[in-house]
C-alpha cells in the first residue's frame, strides 16, 4: 500500500527481519520470514502454506495442540510487528530472545482473563516454553 502511494522507494520493500531481499508482504513479515519461522517452530505452531487458508489454519491446530490458539497467534504476530518497527524507528536489533520474553510477558498477563479452567493450562504451557529455552 506504501508503494502505491509512492511513499516508498523501490529498495524500501524489502524485509528487514531478514534481510532476504524479500517483499515485505504480510504473509512474509508474518509466516515465512527466516526470523519467525523459528519462533512459530518455538511454539510448535505449523504455518506451511497449502491449498487454502482452512487447510493452513487446520495444519496449525493439530500441531499446536491448545484450545488458545488465536490467542497465542496474535500476540505473536504482534510481537512480530513490534521487534519489525524496534529495528525501523528506534535501530533496536531484532531478538529471539527479546521477542520470547516480551511475548511471554504480555500473554501471562491476558492470562487472568482466560477462563478458570484455562488459565491454569495457559500458565503450565509458558512455563513449558521457559523450560524448553534453558
Amino acid at each position: 500500500m506504501l508503494r502505491h502511494r509512492h511513499w516508498l522507494r523501490d529498495d524500501d520493500d524489502g524485509c528487514v527481519l531478514c534481510s532476504a531481499g524479500v517483499l515485505e508482504d504480510w504473509q512474509h513479515l508474518f509466516f515465512t520470514c527466516n526470523f519467525n519461522r523459528r519462533i512459530w517452530s518455538f511454539l510448535q505452531i505449523d504455518w506451511r502454506s497449502g491449498p487454502s487458508v482452512d487447510v493452513v489454519v487446520q495444519r496449525a491446530m493439530r500441531s499446536f495442540r491448545q484450545p488458545f490458539l488465536l490467542e497465542v497467534t496474535a500476540f505473536g504476530c504482534w510481537h512480530i510487528w513490534k521487534q519489525r518497527n524496534g529495528l525501523i524507528f528506534e535501530g533496536i536489533i531484532p531478538s529471539f530472545r527479546s521477542w520470547r520474553a516480551a511475548f511471554v510477558h504480555d500473554l501471562s498477563l491476558l492470562g487472568h482473563r482466560f477462563k478458570p479452567g484455562l488459565a491454569p493450562r495457559l500458565a503450565a504451557w509458558l512455563e513449558s516454553l521457559l523450560y524448553m529455552s534453558r
